[in-house]
């Protein structure tokens, strides 16, 4: 930032030679501030001349600061063969003084399909600036025209898109002259906006000097705390599909009439093997289990994303011939399957990611960017299964679509429903270790049983090979220096979604001798060494999205080895969660027995002083040291 600001000096030296509007000069110390990128301007105009006609034009003028601030240059645009046109696509850029040093027109963007080599999607193609500058700082103003018939989403105006990146100027306005009724929604993070209308037809917004947010530990989804406005024409066009709506049960059955009816047909071959597949199951979840495990066999996926090849999945029949599909084309197979055996099953559109971000209950709108699907229970909570994945089990969502709201589209209409929640319970993790004291080296058998989103971050060990597996034991267990894996075997649970590592190693050098003194560290394999940082002046909110409970058992084998010191139960129960660790005697064993809970909740900016401090406790008490004598 020093280098950055004798630029900037620099460049107003030379302001004579610069082009005044793109220096980075212009810039205040205040936009500079926690920034990668500063939205020098960004000038959004939508204009809608019918139900099933828009067009967008933006000028985008960034100043990209460092490294690390041009993933938010987002110089792309998306196309396709029949419903989506790019009418001007180029890019200036210019250097620290605002001199133009490079210009990039249409046809000196990469033109690639938007998934690969795919037949089914070809039509779906992307331009994209493929440009690394030869220094920082420098500017890019990108001026994009798109020409659209699908009018069901209608960019939303949101200032802020990334953290630390903040806004000299941004301003959005839709000029609507279609007819048609334009709604929108506002959200309660609109303090800092310049509303601008000038009547329902003509609808500006506006915002100036912003300062960049920096991403702090937990902090939520940007969209959860910043201005949001949204909008919605009554009546659209959609992949040459016609609908109107105002509630989400009019859009659900919408979709459902016009995108899913008349897609789940299958050939009578796989039909009957389906139900071969399931004549001796008597219950309908053991049936849509033996229907999942079909699927993930025999079915395999491929990446589209639910804006991007239309929202119309491709056939069930299509998807049994290719035998792979995208989410939606996916999820409508093993919908198919799921109702060739007479179960019911709901097609469901979801915001996921591993942010939890909800359809808004409040604006009935297009909005989501993948497909799954749930299976009604009655009297028992529902199944949801995540119909892209070939090794994730039967009813767990895991971590990309958990604890949201997510739009079924049943044939009768649109349903808000939520996904399920893991509690801090379901996040557990059990480790257990049986240790001997080998003079300075410790070895051990540890066995590591995880399960709910705590299963999601380990199951996929069971797929690497040896290097990339000892590579995540060296940094799990980071605070073992010299460590030696001699064997693991993994246990791959999926009907209970458990997963279950048993490993053998040593570390060497972990005990501290000191004459006939020993000092041992009583937490050798689940050290919680997270180091919070302290904010003077904290920016944003914070939450703890997915909680969690860790039970360990370490238990150190003291044949010819004493006790020496007093052993004292430590307890710490805080707000945000509690822990405990615990020794006993047992004949020639010291037990070791520890606890921790981290409770899922939305917290105050002025809780997090607490958060730091509660963490900090954790950190030390998890690094208690005790004597030892050898006998």
């Amino acid at each position: 930032m020093k280098n950055l600001f004798v630029l900037i000096f620099l460049s107003i030296s030379f302001t004579s030679f610069s082009q005044e509007n793109y220096s980075i000069s212009n810039l205040t110390s205040e936009l500079l501030v926690n920034a990668n990128s500063v939205i020098v301007n960004n000038s959004v105009k939508i204009v809608i001349d019918d139900y099933n006609s828009m067009t967008i034009i933006e000028e985008k003028t960034i100043s990209i600061l460092n490294k690390e601030g041009l993933s938010d240059l987002d110089a792309f645009e998306f196309y396709d063969k029949s419903s989506t046109k790019i009418r001007n696509l180029r890019a200036t850029v210019f250097n620290v003084l605002g001199q133009k040093i490079n210009t990039f027109k249409e046809k000196d963007f990469t033109d690639v399909s938007a998934v690969g080599s795919v037949s089914l999607y070809s039509d779906n193609r992307i331009k994209y600036l493929d440009y690394i500058p030869a220094s920082y700082p420098v500017t890019i103003k990108i001026e994009k025209e798109i020409k659209t018939k699908n009018t069901a989403f209608i960019r939303a105006f949101r200032p802020y898109k990334n953290y630390y990146q903040s806004i000299k100027s941004s301003s959005y306005e839709i000029i609507n002259t279609s007819g048609v009724e334009l709604r929108q929604f506002e959200n309660a993070y609109m303090d800092n906006i310049s509303n601008l209308s000038e009547s329902k037809e003509v609808i500006k917004y506006s915002v100036k000097n912003l300062p960049a947010i920096p991403r702090e530990v937990y902090s939520p989804p940007l969209e959860n705390f910043t201005p949001k406005v949204m909008f919605s024409l009554q009546t659209f066009e959609l992949e040459g599909e016609k609908g109107k709506f105002n509630t989400w049960k009019e859009f659900g059955k919408w979709q459902y009439d016009n995108l899913l009816k008349g897609l789940g047909n299958l050939p009578e071959t796989t039909v009957a093997k389906v139900k071969s597949i399931t004549k001796n199951l008597t219950s309908d979840k053991e049936k849509a289990e033996a229907v999942y495990n079909y699927v993930q066999d025999n079915m395999r996926y491929i990446s589209v994303q639910i804006g991007i090849g239309g929202w119309k999945p491709i056939s069930a029949e299509e998807v049994d011939e290719k035998k792979y599909g995208d989410c939606k084309g996916l999820t409508n197979y093993t919908k198919a399957l799921m109702n060739a055996v007479g179960i019911e099953a709901n097609y469901c559109v979801v915001q996921a990611g591993s942010e939890i971000i909800d359809i808004s209950e409040d604006f009935p709108s297009m909005q989501g960017n993948h497909v799954i699907l749930n299976l009604p229970q009655e009297g028992e909570p529902d199944i949801w299964l995540e119909c892209t994945s070939q090794d994730i089990p039967f009813n767990f969502l895991g971590t990309f679509t958990d604890d949201r709201n997510v739009l079924a589209v049943k044939p009768s209409g649109g349903v808000i429903m939520r996904t399920p929640s893991y509690s801090e319970e379901d996040n557990h993790q059990l480790t257990k270790a049986n240790i001997l004291i080998d003079k300075k080296t410790i070895k051990a058998k540890v066995e590591i049983t995880t399960k709910g989103t705590q299963y999601n971050t380990h199951y996929q060990l069971i797929k690497e090979n040896e290097k990339v597996i000892n590579e995540h034991y060296l940094s799990y267990w980071d605070n073992l220096k010299e460590l030696n894996i001699l064997s693991y075997e993994f246990q791959n649970n999926r009907d209970d979604v458990i997963f279950k590592e048993k490993i053998d190693l040593e570390a060497k050098n972990y005990i501290k001798i000191y004459g006939n003194d020993l000092i041992l560290d009583v937490n050798p394999f689940n050290k919680f060494q997270v180091n919070l940082p302290r904010y003077s002046n904290k920016k944003t909110p914070f939450r703890v999205s997915r909680g969690f409970v860790d039970q360990d058992e370490f238990i150190f084998k003291l044949d010819q080895i004493i006790l020496d010191s007093e052993l004292e139960d430590i307890e710490l129960v805080s707000k945000f969660g509690i822990y405990r660790l615990t020794f006993e005697k047992v004949n020639d064993n010291l037990v070791v027995k520890r606890y921790l809970k981290l409770k899922k909740n939305n917290y105050k900016k002025s809780d997090y002083s607490g958060f730091v401090d509660f963490f900090s406790k954790i950190s030390r008490f998890d690094s208690t040291k005790i004597s030892l004598k050898i006998t």
